[in-house]
């Protein structure tokens, strides 16, 4: 891929706005819209946000922040561009626990992100 069309990707994918990124990459707002139409730039967008999604999330998880918001966005993302699990054990229902927590939180964890 074009580097500065990568770059771009990486940029808006941690949170950077269209016209910041158009400023730094010295092209058009218009040409980095265009962008986000391709498929391949939005795999690498989506691929690099999920990794600035799990950082923004272990760092509230640890206490590096507290801002209970961006972690629970950053949560929905990750949920919303997870690919479905495969079946185990011929389509056995789950039901224990470990089985049923697909995001690998404890719940302790998930427990302080819902605010419970």
């Amino acid at each position: 891929m074009y580097p500065p069309k990568e770059r771009a990707a990486k940029l808006l994918a941690v949170g950077e706005s269209i016209e910041d990124v158009a400023k730094s990459l010295k092209k058009e707002e218009q040409t980095v819209k265009l962008w986000l139409l391709e498929t391949d730039f939005r795999q690498i967008l989506l691929e690099n946000a999920a990794g600035a999604a799990i950082r923004i999330i272990v760092g509230y998880l640890i206490g590096e922040h507290y801002d209970k918001d961006k972690a629970m966005v950053a949560l929905a993302l990750l949920r919303m561009n997870k690919t479905p699990a495969p079946t185990r054990n011929g389509g056995r229902k789950r039901d224990t626990e470990d089985e049923t927590d697909l995001d690998g939180f404890s719940e302790d964890q998930l427990k302080r992100l819902t605010g419970e």
